[in-house]
């Protein structure tokens, strides 16, 4: 502005820039009424968009008010007239909403609605009048209807006069705003380039002062930068002595300019640590040149400490030798400090995981050992021809234990794969006996709920796959076992087929459809989520823990496959994944269980281990029905003692056992070459969160959890010892 002032610029340039001024004023008067009268016009469509909404609130209350009538006259339930007295209380509220704000030529033909609604609700209070006993005439309903249908045209057609009368006001709204636009567009065209010309013209009488102040101040500006920069700068002779340093790195330090140049090197202001780092580093600084982002503690003249972030150039005469080098550096203190409490923190998670892990371990076999004999003895008692009146409690009552297991089941399978602790088996088995077993056992669980249970599978899968089929089943059993349990009526769908195949592999779909209550699309993703469901009133109504959506979507992951989910509330749901398979190899096991045969198995004598009284009575019960003999230990000691003393063909061992546990005995008996080929089954409660590695490793040939399936003992016993 001093220079305008110097120079005395004329009065045109003056008036020329009040002009351009004027204009200015001008545009944004325009532009703001502009905005305003727009305001003003959104806020009147919305008043008419609410009347819309408000009047087809109306039509609607008056038809959910018909459809609980037309609902308690059906079914006699009062339950089905909370939309009819919540429609006599909607109604007149909106009566008056509607007469306050609508237009002037609808009122007529508004009441002439209002007394059609009115002699409806007439109509259907009547319906009341001696019902049950005296039940409508189908004349009365057809006249119901005749006044709903009155209702429904007269209301189609002042909705579509109004639309008309809309679309006529906006119309002519439009071509207004197209002018308003015109004009202010022309405002600003005139008002741009009225400026571009006054830059135009005072560009060449301030190009060159431009130029003048931009040489007076470079040198200070970068003077400026370099004292007052975020981060410090400084310069080194080639013995380490401070050439430079810029106000901001002084300040860092606590050093004046005068007490570091020519007077400190930088290795004197280095921690002892920081001192290794940069004795060990300065050879290869020295060599190529340059170094980056290396991390110096400095102590500070009051004797606290900083970190610093350094990157350094060296600077060589032409002769090659290093002449100085320049260093920038960055305060890291706090991030420095926040990485150590990352690390703490890290190590406390760890360690609180570790925690929660033992924690799981511990309870699991504190849960497993009494469901293991809640589960025992109500199978034996169910087994022992109870009197009518109690076989009911006994199932409530297995079928509660079983619920608990499969709670406890899903908490351990989750925290594995929390964990990382799910291997995925790639195996072969026969993929057609699979499904038929699934199909089987919830054909029968959908007949029990009255459902239909429907199968359509795809005739060209081969017979043998080579896939993990326990978690294969576990993802079928979970989304099956939803499918039944959220369908009431209707029926329960599995279909599977080769979507893809080349020469080697093969790509299978699995979808799982129920008609059952049905899921919000708002709600696909927080299902999949640990201990969630739909809603909060579905666990009360129907159960269940929240796990078995989030462990079939995780383990289908770690198949490399893919868990879809579509739904609609109240028509059914759809699970949908696939997974890449191979074809396998005829691998079929024999199952023991279905032989009706257990010759083979008397006489044979298990040594059963356990510390609990009631777990051994409950194994030795069943052993002792398939004719084999039995004999207890309660702890690792007396296990030695006994396979000292007599023989025996297979030992049942319990894991965590007084005095000596089951690895410790099992390691034991190991160690002697008459013992090495006799058969060690894990029976354990903990079993779940031991894995394959850590019993086999001391010598176990086997595990079955507690607790366990009769069928799972007696195939293990079968395959070891029945031959």
């Amino acid at each position: 502005m001093t220079f305008l002032i110097q120079k005395k610029f004329e009065r045109f340039y003056l008036g020329f820039l009040w002009i351009i001024l004027s204009f200015l004023i001008l545009s944004s008067i325009f532009f703001f009424y502009h905005i305003y009268d727009n305001r003003i016009k959104t806020d009147h469509i919305e008043k008419r968009k609410n009347w819309d909404l408000r009047f087809n609130d109306y039509a609607s209350a008056l038809k959910d008010a018909e459809t609980g009538m037309r609902g308690y006259l059906l079914s006699k339930d009062p339950i089905f007239l909370s939309p009819y007295h919540n429609a006599l209380l909607l109604l007149p509220s909106l009566e008056q909403y509607l007469l306050e704000f609508c237009d002037a030529v609808d009122i007529k033909d508004l009441q002439i609605l209002f007394n059609i609604s009115h002699r409806k609700i007439e109509h259907l209070q009547g319906y009341l009048i001696g019902f049950p006993a005296r039940m409508p005439t189908n004349q009365s309903l057809v006249v119901g209807n005749r006044k709903m249908t009155d209702f429904r045209v007269l209301h189609d057609q002042i909705l579509k006069r109004k639309k008309q009368r809309d679309e006529l006001e906006f119309s002519n709204r439009k071509v207004t705003d197209d002018r308003l636009l015109v004009v202010s567009a022309g405002l600003f065209s005139l008002l741009s380039f009225l400026i571009i010309w006054m830059i135009f013209i005072i560009r060449r009488s301030l190009q060159s002062i431009v130029e003048k102040e931009m040489i007076e101040d470079r040198f200070s500006e970068i003077e400026d930068l370099y004292q007052n920069s975020p981060v410090g700068f400084h310069s080194l002779d080639p013995d380490g002595y401070f050439l430079k340093v810029n106000r901001t790195e002084c300040e860092w330090f606590g050093y004046s300019e005068d007490e570091l140049v020519g007077k400190k090197k930088w290795s004197d202001l280095l921690a002892e640590d920081s001192k290794v780092i940069f004795t060990s580093n300065f050879p290869q600084f020295k060599k190529q040149g340059f170094i980056n982002n290396l991390i110096f503690e400095i102590i500070k003249k009051d004797g606290s400490s900083i970190f610093v972030n350094l990157s350094s150039t060296a600077i060589h005469s032409s002769a090659g030798k290093m002449i100085r080098s320049r260093s920038v550096i960055l305060d890291v203190t706090k991030t420095v400090v926040y990485e150590r409490e990352l690390i703490n923190a890290k190590i406390k998670a760890e360690e609180a995981n570790r925690a929660k892990s033992d924690f799981l371990s511990n309870m699991s076999h504190e849960l497993r050992t009494p469901l293991n004999a809640v589960i025992g003895i109500s199978l034996w008692l169910l087994e022992e021809n109870p009197k009518p009146e109690q076989l009911e409690n006994l199932k409530n009552l297995k079928f509660a234990s079983e619920s608990l297991l499969a709670l406890i089941n899903d908490i351990l399978d989750f925290n594995k794969i929390e964990e990382r602790l799910v291997v995925i088996e790639k195996i072969d088995f026969n993929f057609r006996e699979f499904l038929k077993a699934i199909t089987t056992s919830f054909s029968m669980r959908a007949r029990e709920k009255l459902l239909t249970f429907e199968e359509q599978i795809d005739p060209s899968l081969p017979e043998f796959i080579h896939s993990d089929p326990t978690r294969l089943l576990q993802i079928l059993n979970n989304l099956l076992s939803n499918a039944l349990k959220f369908t009431i009526k209707g029926s329960v769908s599995l279909r599977v087929k080769v979507i893809s195949q080349n020469s080697t592999t093969f790509e299978i779909q699995f979808e799982v459809e129920d008609t059952g209550i049905g899921i919000e699309s708002n709600k696909f993703d927080s299902v999949f989520e640990k201990f969630t469901q739909a809603n909060q009133d579905t666990t009360r109504k129907y159960g269940g823990s929240g796990l078995g959506l989030a462990i079939s979507k995780a383990l289908v992951e770690l198949m490399d496959g893919k868990l879809y989910l579509s739904s609609e509330l109240g028509k059914g749901s759809k699970f949908t994944f696939s997974v890449p398979c191979k074809v396998g190899k005829s691998n079929e096991l024999i199952s023991f269980a279905s032989a009706k045969n257990n010759d083979l198995l008397n006489g044979k004598i298990v040594l059963v281990a356990d510390d609990i009284q009631i777990n051994r009575s409950i194994v030795i019960r069943f052993l002792n029905r398939w004719g084999i003999q039995t004999i207890e230990a309660s702890n690792g000691v007396e296990v030695l003692k006994i396979v000292s003393n007599q023989p025996i063909d297979l030992i049942l061992m319990d894991l965590h056992m007084p005095e000596m546990d089951g690895y410790s005995a099992t390691t034991e008996i190991r160690k002697d070459s008459r013992w090495k080929k006799l058969p060690i089954i894990a029976l354990t409660a903990s079993a779940q969160l031991e894995t394959k590695e850590q019993i086999k490793a001391v010598g176990m040939n086997d595990f079955i959890s507690k607790p366990f399936n009769p069928n799972d003992l007696l195939n293990q016993l079968h395959f070891w010892i029945g031959t």
